[in-house]
């Protein structure tokens, strides 16, 4: 059995019990006071208690690794020892005779001062963390001042010592034992404020610093217990050694489990900040414990004065060096705030700052790195992280130091360039050429497309956004600078979103609808659906111009509801007035931002229940960039499958990886792109292409549609490739409701 296995799992009784015990101690001692009983009926609580601690410590050594695993084994053997000093000193309570003061034999006491010096060990083990000259110049102060606090303390506890028990040596032995055990808590209290960063929960450190006034408090409760000699000052203490110590390892097992989450067995560093508070109290309790014993006996000792004053200068000098720590602070904390995290270029708000304070000739560049998500996501954030680090080196590089460079958030970064126009054009012709040069990304050779916009003059931060969403939205631009017609066109835009919502309020869309029809008798066997918009002026704004300014706004959420509601609806009419199998199907188009859309798998349910449609007469179309990157797109296509609807996959060939799709997505139709159609009756190589393409369905059982069938020899040409289904304008263009009424008439074809 390995050393891991022999150790005990955290209980959930360790708490409760080891509070029972102290709480039971109490009470025994509160009624001690009014009857008696056997003197170890006392010890029982005492005993358990401090068990409780030793196996607590060595359960939470179990879910811990590394230095933090050996802090907690060894402060397990610390309180082993302090147990054996227990059961040691039970013994000599029932078997040594004695008159007044309990005895405490030499070995209990040995095994005391054993176990605070393994404390004190474990405790100098346990890393700290590094720290600048100032936080150690401050940290070796707090000990100082702690330790004339500890010492003054300690001249009057020897002081009270000596005077009530006389100047024999085991009595010197007895307390200079207690005043370690003392010196084990101060330990605690100093490693706390020294640590800058440390394994160990700073709770958990806190539970343990007062066990270090349980050797003392054992002396003086003793001293007020000799009335009553079943009760033993020792074993009042004892028991709540035991119960901080469970609440110690409760405090560290909490912090590497989150509060109840699963144990990731790894207790994650803490950031441990030192404040003015431990200066004060300890100048505090001073203050009181001189002016208590002034009170008391009219005058100071020597080493009572000395220890004041020094406490005091060093406090000052402390303080005056945590001020100037906290300046230097101030200072990171201005830097971090102005800076990007990962990068170290500057961030957004002060580079928006220098663009708007900026004078001419100054030039924004605003940068976006496309497809970084699919990056990040197929290599891993590790991955990602490494390749935003190198282009902004590359950035940094290019730019020269008189710009200013910064990571605006995510994968968009802005330079702002000294110079005119022309000056400029040079620096960004080395940015768009540097794209084709591979980074370094986590051992993966990553080649960057970028999207660039640029812009000069007044206003130059938002105009060069208006130029990157441009040079974003057109793949065939990758720079773009601003000018007075991308205003115009994005005014343009902004009046077309405006007049979108109005228009589906009133009305002004309709549907028309394509036959796709049976090769090579031309029977229609199904329609796909097209939006028209058709304003009250008269003037028909074309798909083209208003479905991407939809998609930018949102409103495309909105409009493919009311799509899909219209055009279920009108399928029902169709099988109602001709029939449930006078089509097979009928398509509707579905963006990729619809796709999105958590709630589309719902609203297309809620639109076949409501006209009665069965799921399989449905077919949504989507295109192969819009699942390409999975996630959400391809969760709700998945969604939709399972309700039943048909999955057609358009313009197929023009996407991403569309092979690769044809496995991951759950695709029933390939509607073949029409640049493949175009291309029969010419090369081989072209005919090859569409011939593969339903060979593939045929061996994966998809159903096929060929697109922009436009002559009757494209049309026999597919049928002989194994085509069997088409669309375009050589059958029918997109027609009305109506107009599809009277070709669902029996009988009636396309001719092709």
């Amino acid at each position: 059995m390995t050393r891991t296995a022999s150790l005990p799992r955290w209980r959930s009784w360790f708490v409760p019990f080891a509070a029972l015990m102290a709480v039971a101690e109490v009470v025994m001692i509160v009624a001690g006071t009014h009857i008696g009983f056997h003197r170890l009926l006392v010890w029982i609580p005492a005993v358990c208690g401090v068990a409780t601690a030793v196996t607590a410590f060595a359960a939470t050594a179990r879910g811990a690794t590394g230095p933090l695993r050996l802090f907690w084994q060894r402060v397990a053997v610390a309180m082993s020892a302090v147990l054996i000093g227990a059961v040691s000193q039970t013994a000599d309570i029932a078997f040594v005779p004695f008159d007044g003061m309990p005895p405490l034999g030499s070995r209990a006491l040995l095994c005391y001062v054993i176990g605070t010096l393994l404390a004190i060990i474990a405790l100098l083990r346990l890393p700290g963390g590094g720290r600048s000259w100032r936080q150690l110049t401050t940290a070796v102060l707090d000990l100082a001042v702690v330790g004339v606090t500890a010492g003054v303390a300690a001249s009057e506890y020897l002081g009270w010592a000596v005077g009530k028990f006389g100047g024999r040596a085991s009595t010197w032995w007895l307390n200079l034992a207690m005043v370690a055990i003392g010196v084990a808590g101060v330990t605690v209290v100093v490693k706390i404020m020294s640590a800058r960063r440390s394994p160990a929960a700073r709770t958990a450190l806190w539970w343990l610093a007062p066990i270090g006034i349980a050797g003392p408090l054992s002396v003086i409760l003793m001293t007020a217990f000799l009335p009553w000699p079943h009760l033993n000052g020792s074993a009042a203490v004892l028991a709540f050694v035991g119960l901080f110590g469970v609440l110690a390892g409760h405090a560290q097992q909490r912090a590497y489990t989150g509060r109840g989450a699963p144990s990731s067995r790894v207790a994650h560093p803490v950031v441990y900040r030192r404040g003015a508070a431990i200066p004060l109290v300890a100048t505090g309790l001073t203050s009181l414990l001189v002016g208590t014993v002034y009170l008391r006996t009219g005058h100071l000792t020597t080493i009572q004065v000395a220890g004041t004053t020094l406490l005091l200068l060093l406090v000052v000098t402390r303080q005056a060096f945590a001020l100037g720590e906290n300046a230097t602070l101030l200072e990171t904390v201005a830097r971090q705030a102005m800076h990007d995290e990962l990068t170290g270029l500057y961030s957004r708000r002060p580079f928006v700052t220098a663009a708007a304070g900026a004078e001419s000739p100054h030039t924004v560049v605003l940068i976006d790195l496309k497809d970084f998500r699919s990056i990040n996501d197929s290599l891993g954030p590790v991955a990602g992280d490494a390749l935003l680090t190198e282009y902004a080196a590359r950035l940094t590089r290019i730019a020269g130091g008189d710009a200013v460079v910064a990571r605006l958030g995510g994968d968009e970064f802005g330079l702002l360039l000294p110079g005119t126009a022309e000056e400029t054009a040079a620096t960004v012709d080395r940015l768009a050429a540097a794209g084709d040069e591979p980074l370094s990304a986590a051992g993966h050779e990553v080649v960057v497309e970028v999207s660039i916009g640029i812009a000069d003059g007044i206003d130059m931060y938002r105009r060069a956004e208006i130029a990157l969403r441009e040079a974003g939205t057109h793949t065939d631009a990758r720079v773009v600078r601003w000018d007075v017609s991308l205003q115009r066109h994005l005014n343009q835009r902004a009046t077309v979103a405006a007049d979108l919502r109005r228009a589906l309020t009133a009305g002004e869309f309709h549907m028309v609808y394509q036959p796709v029809v049976a090769l090579p008798h031309g029977l229609i066997t199904g329609v796909e659906s097209l939006i028209r918009w058709t304003r009250a002026d008269g003037r028909t704004i074309s798909p083209a111009e208003f479905v991407p300014v939809a998609e930018e706004t949102g409103l495309i959420v909105e409009l493919g509801e009311w799509i899909v509601d219209t055009v279920c609806a009108q399928a029902a009419q169709w099988r109602r007035r001709h029939g449930a199998d006078v089509l097979d199907s009928i398509g509707v188009n579905v963006s990729a931002r619809q796709l999105l859309d958590p709630g589309l798998p719902e609203m297309v349910a809620a639109a076949l229940a409501r006209h009665g449609l069965p799921a399989e007469q449905l077919t949504v179309e989507i295109t192969e960039t819009a699942v390409f990157g999975g996630g959400r797109a391809l969760a709700s296509v998945q969604a939709l499958s399972e309700l039943g609807v048909h999955i057609a996959l358009d313009d197929f060939g023009t996407g991403h990886s569309s092979l690769g799709l044809l496995r991951t997505c759950p695709v029933d139709v390939i509607k073949v792109d029409k640049s493949f159609v175009d291309g029969l009756n010419g090369t081989p190589h072209q005919e090859a292409i569409a011939g593969a393409i339903a060979d593939i369905a045929e061996k994966m059982d998809l159903g096929t549609v060929a697109e922009g069938v436009e002559t009757p020899e494209q049309a026999r040409r597919l049928f002989e490739l194994g085509y069997r289904r088409a669309q375009g304008f050589l059958f029918a263009r997109p027609m009305s409701a109506a107009a599809i009424d009277e070709l669902l008439d029996p009988g009636i074809g396309i001719a092709a």
